[in-house]
């Protein structure tokens, strides 16, 4: 009896150790599974950020690109605004030495007739006893005192019609002939905006170094520097241009070319 329970019991014992292999077995499985959920979740949250990611650069990129197709479009706006600028700031330099032409004419005109009205009014009065009866003698005089009074005249009206290459050699035709004159600076004045005028900007530079520089007391002095000025600017030299502007701040403050360079350097 003892015999046949002990042969039974491997038989119970197989079976015991057969159940334990197979429980160790389904756990193990069932392990694995639940680490494999765990890793596709986590790939799937990886992918969800990534996603995220991915349209936020888009979103970038496609705000870039298009500033980008504008940046073209702006920067022609720009060039366009700077060239209208430029273009306007040259007419108002020409409006600005038209309007000084203007203003430089009516006086010499007013000069001119002051000049005349005296001569006449001395001609009106009473022959003085002591001169020669005839006045032979006077008549010479006054054609020497109006010959170049009239070849001033010419060379300004030239001027005046825009004739400025004929004006130029007009007015140095008469610098050369009567270089004592009192309106010789005048002349040598009205040279140099003919060469302004004629975009001579070498030549203007000269003739209005010399005129300053020979004639600093001169009412055109200041109009000297300030067409210097615009010579320097003519020549591409901004940096003499605004120098010269400072120099006529400084030595002629309160004439009015000092206001014109002033307005010039605040544009600037």
């Amino acid at each position: 009896m003892k015999r046949q329970a002990f042969c039974q019991a491997p038989g119970l014992l197989g079976a015991l150790v057969f159940l334990l292999l197979a429980c160790a077995t389904s756990q193990a499985g069932l392990f694995s599974d639940d680490e494999a959920r765990q890793g596709l979740a986590d790939l799937r949250a990886q992918q969800e950020i990534l996603s995220k990611q991915q349209q936020t650069l888009d979103e970038r990129i496609t705000r870039m690109e298009s500033a980008l197709q504008s940046y073209p479009d702006t920067v022609n706006k720009l060039d366009t605004l700077s060239q209208d600028l430029a273009q306007l700031r040259g007419k108002l330099d020409v409006l600005g030495n038209q309007i000084d032409t203007v203003d430089k004419h009516v006086h010499e005109l007013y000069l001119d007739l002051d000049s005349r009205l005296k001569l006449l009014e001395a001609a009106a009065k009473p022959a003085d006893p002591a001169a020669p009866a005839s006045g032979a003698a006077v008549a010479p005089a006054a054609n020497e005192a109006g010959a170049p009074s009239e070849a001033y005249d010419s060379a300004l009206m030239a001027f005046n019609k825009g004739n400025y290459a004929s004006s130029l050699k007009q007015f140095q035709a008469f610098l050369k002939a009567n270089p004592k004159d009192p309106k010789a600076v005048n002349a040598l004045y009205w040279v140099g905006m003919n060469q302004l005028s004629l975009k001579d900007y070498k030549g203007a530079r000269a003739t209005n170094q010399e005129l300053y520089k020979s004639h600093p007391e001169s009412s055109k002095a200041p109009d000297a520097l300030l067409n210097l000025a615009s010579a320097w600017t003519g020549l591409g030299d901004t940096t003499n241009a605004r120098a010269t502007l400072k120099i006529l701040l400084n030595k002629y403050p309160g004439s009015p070319a000092a206001a014109k360079a002033k307005a010039r350097m605040q544009e600037r």
